[in-house]
């Protein structure tokens, strides 16, 4: 029986060593730093002295790695803070690069404030986190531990928005007044009558709001397929894509093909549990699993990575693209069926490129890569 502590610092090792691209890797943060000019002066809206240029500068990278590192999981945080000062004492070790995006130098606030837009070495600080990172006797152990994986990379294709349904109900009360006055003089007698009529209206009722349906596109099910492979045959494990199974339940175990059903449902074109894939189909493939595998399968890795629409980031200019990320990683029991170890998600990642398929391949990346690793941190 394969030990999960094993294999969590494994698999961690595996996506260090894999080759991803180096931008896959490098976050964007903006920060903001700020320095008292005291007896100072502003000359080219900067401190007369440089040094304090330079102290303002290092106050905004630490304020855009606070964000960073604020956005980590609590798996993630817990395993940071152990080695914070370390991190924060070595910025330079992590931030590749920077850009000023503005900075404004006040003689009569006596402040120095500069903006920037920081790009942080993720992998490298990933690479850090691991204590005690996989040795041979842990290779051993892992080597030949078989897992089934099926990560369907989605674009949303159309979504169906509903106004919503209001209904409104009203009381209306109304209320009438009369006053009649009469006069008499020289004989002839006139009534005059006037008369008030007050209404009080009051109005209330329910919306009613329709989720909204989408539906989506495969992405590409190759590049996927290839990332996953790459992080899990380097632990020595043997990987089988989904795929696969289908080929060998149908030829061998007459099972009913299931990839393209299972596409069709995360697409969102057929089933009853909208763009997600039901609870009967996943049991079904648990069960193939279980007879082609016949014990030497441990895991399924199952989910989602959702790609938003290219948009222009007003910084930097770029184009910048978002994931959405849903993965849940099963163990397999012949008996008992499909046990959740760990999942990762909703987690939105982000990535920049010079187009829009630049910055897709990225985002997928990157997302894949971080969401590896915050499974490993769950487990």
């Amino acid at each position: 029986m394969i030990n999960l502590n094993k294999f969590s610092k494994l698999l961690m090792v595996a996506i260090l060593v894999v080759p991803f691209s180096p931008e896959a890797q490098v976050v964007s943060e903006k920060g903001i730093g700020s320095m008292e000019l005291e007896r100072l002066t502003c000359r080219g809206n900067k401190p007369s002295d440089q040094k304090v240029h330079l102290a303002a500068i290092e106050k905004a990278k630490l304020s855009a790695w606070s964000k960073y590192t604020a956005s980590f999981n609590s798996e993630k945080t817990a395993a940071y803070l152990k080695r914070e000062n370390e991190f924060t004492g070595n910025l330079d070790d992590y931030i590749t690069d920077f850009v000023v995006l503005d900075s404004n130098c006040s003689k009569s606030q006596r402040v120095y404030t500069i903006s920037l837009r920081v790009s942080i070495n993720a992998n490298k600080m990933d690479s850090l986190l691991i204590t005690a990172s996989g040795n041979s006797q842990m290779r051993a152990d892992l080597k030949g531990q078989g897992i089934m994986y099926f990560v369907v990379p989605r674009e949303t294709d159309d979504a169906d928005i509903f106004d919503a349904r209001r209904t409104t109900q009203s009381q209306t009360n109304k209320s009438l007044e009369a006053d009649e006055m009469v006069s008499e003089s020289d004989g002839s007698m006139s009534i005059t009558e006037t008369s008030t009529q007050r209404e009080s209206v009051t109005s209330g009722g329910k919306t009613k709001q329709q989720r909204t349906n989408r539906t989506y596109i495969i992405g590409d099910l190759t590049d996927a397929e290839s990332q996953i492979g790459n992080v899990l045959t380097t632990l020595g494990m043997k990987a089988m894509s989904a795929s696969r199974l289908e080929n060998m339940g149908v030829n061998r175990m007459g099972y009913s093909p299931f990839v393209k059903d299972v596409l069709d449902q995360f697409s969102g074109k057929v089933g009853d549990y909208g763009a997600n894939i039901s609870p009967q189909t996943r049991e079904e493939i648990i069960n193939m699993i279980s007879d082609v595998g016949q014990g030497r399968i441990a895991y399924f890795m199952l989910g989602t990575m959702d790609t938003s629409t290219p948009r222009t980031d007003p910084d930097t200019g770029a184009v910048k693209m978002d994931v959405l990320v849903n993965i849940q990683l099963y163990k397999i029991d012949d008996f008992f069926g499909a046990e959740v170890v760990a999942t990762v998600g909703p987690e939105i990642k982000s990535a920049f490129g010079e187009t829009d398929v630049i910055a897709k391949t990225e985002a997928l990346k990157k997302a894949f890569a971080e969401a590896t690793n915050t499974l490993i941190f769950k487990l």
